[in-house]
């Protein structure tokens, strides 16, 4: 059913498409392909059309969804109940078809879907090993002495290898495997390294990031898949003396936390466990930027702060009170001190990390939330040099960038939405006032679709520019 509704404010007119979608814990999400929407709730999976919203096909799970997954090829959609250990598969254009798999003692921890589409991938409780399942033959594969501690899969994005991380009497390597065949292809042992914390390919697949992240031994080291041996080395410790690169460091790198990359490649992104990223060039594997993340906001011409200010209204004549207004303020006065968040009780002990760190489409933008600073947004021009500060009322829970343009949704977890583009920012109430935690975007970037804990609504985004 399409609505009327129409929202205009800021950069943006915002059209709601549907109706209300019941689902569970924002098991909602588009195909690949963007001609499908598929929705979960409760044992049912529904399967719509992306332009009418039309159910297609509906199915029936053996028990409470808790988990559901696209194929890549957009023709088969992956169900599972974590708990029971249930995974159940369907097909869009062969409905009749299925295919169910209950593990067994090993129990079940996550799923994950191969590039192929023909095969899905199993992690045991405990990460004590992943199988591999074929579609067509029902064969299976398994992978021991996975490390407990680093369970996600890392596919090299064109689809051809598998790298994991393996431990095996107390020493780290890299197995790494070809989707094809499911056999071990090469197995990196990295003596330099004390041990293997974190690993990510290139966007070009042709690179893999390994690095070792505490203590005096942190260390980042990139292997290339081409020619088969380490074409580069970042130490934190020894980068505080960078004349030769023009970046002056106020602070030292310390420890690796994570990296991301640029999407076309050009530069690495290192984050340390003290609020600083650096921007290593792919060229050199030298810093270009950093970043510290300073709770001070001080005085520079190029950066921007914009503020969530709530604007009471008035008791209007019939004494009925009106909602608050939220509103993006774009502040001028500097110093700006930003909010500093409160650890609970369970986390002292933890040490705090960057929630967000995403390069935008286009690669000229990092959007940037470390767990210390709750409420504010940094968005890097990672291009020019410079920031723009989202500051709100509430801490932030998801950031989505468009995948075909500069433009950013934030959500905190309210009934308020927010938008970022490189001109201005501004705030947008949520269609039935629903409390929004998360979003999906369409491929092509003209639907958003606004999760919140047990609802969803579909928005069409036309932009003004």
């Amino acid at each position: 059913m399409h609505m009327t509704d129409v929202y205009n404010e800021g950069a943006m007119s915002l059209e709601v498409e549907n109706d209300l979608i019941r689902v569970n814990n924002q098991l909602c999400d588009f195909s690949p392909d963007g001609r499908f929407l598929a929705v979960a709730y409760q044992t049912n999976l529904v399967v719509k059309s992306s332009k009418t919203f039309d159910t297609i096909h509906s199915f029936v799970f053996a028990d409470i969804i808790e988990v559901f997954k696209w194929s890549r090829n957009s023709e088969y959609i992956l169900c599972a109940n974590i708990k029971k250990a249930i995974i159940q598969i369907y097909s869009i254009y062969c409905p009749e078809w299925k295919f169910k798999l209950t593990e067994g003692s090993a129990g079940l921890e996550s799923v994950y879907w191969s590039p192929d589409s023909k095969h899905f991938l199993t992690v045991s409780d405990f990460n004590i090993q992943i199988s591999i399942w074929s579609l067509e033959n029902r064969s299976v594969t398994y992978i021991q002495n996975v490390k407990t501690s680093f369970g996600k899969l890392h596919f090299s994005p064109n689809g051809i290898e598998l790298a994991i991380i393996v431990s095996n009497e107390g020493e780290d390597s890299i197995e790494i495997y070809k989707t094809d065949t499911w056999k071990l292809s090469k197995k990196l042992i990295c003596g330099r390294l004390s041990s293997i914390d974190g690993i990510h390919w290139s966007p070009n697949s042709e690179l893999l990031c390994i690095w070792c992240s505490f203590g005096n031994e942190a260390k980042l080291i990139i292997y290339s898949s081409v020619r088969e041996r380490d074409i580069g080395i970042f130490c934190p410790e020894r980068i505080v003396d960078t004349s030769e690169t023009g970046c002056n460091y106020r602070n030292e790198l310390k420890g690796i936390e994570s990296v991301t990359w640029m999407p076309s490649g050009q530069l690495l992104a290192v984050t340390g466990f003290n609020e600083m990223i650096v921007l290593l060039n792919h060229v050199t594997w030298k810093p270009l930027l950093q970043l510290y993340l300073d709770p001070v906001i001080k005085e520079n011409y190029l950066n921007k702060v914009y503020e969530e200010r709530v604007i009471q209204p008035k008791l209007s004549s019939k004494n009925i009170s009106l909602y608050d207004k939220h509103i993006l303020e774009e502040k001028s006065e500097r110093p700006i001190n930003v909010k500093i968040g409160k650890k609970n009780d369970i986390d002292k002990l933890s040490i705090a990390k960057f929630n967000v760190l995403e390069f935008s489409s286009c690669g000229q933008y990092m959007a940037i939330n470390h767990q210390l600073y709750p409420t504010t947004l940094w968005i890097w021009n990672v291009v020019e040099d410079y920031l723009d500060y989202l500051l709100f009322e509430n801490s932030i829970v998801a950031v989505k960038w468009n995948p075909v343009r500069a433009q950013l949704f934030v959500f905190c977890e309210c009934a308020h939405m927010f938008e970022w583009t490189p001109h201005t920012a501004t705030c947008v109430s949520t269609p039935r006032n629903i409390t929004v935690v998360d979003g999906r975007w369409h491929p092509r970037g003209n639907l958003l679709l606004l999760c919140g804990y047990n609802k969803a609504i579909i928005l069409k985004i036309v932009n003004k520019t």
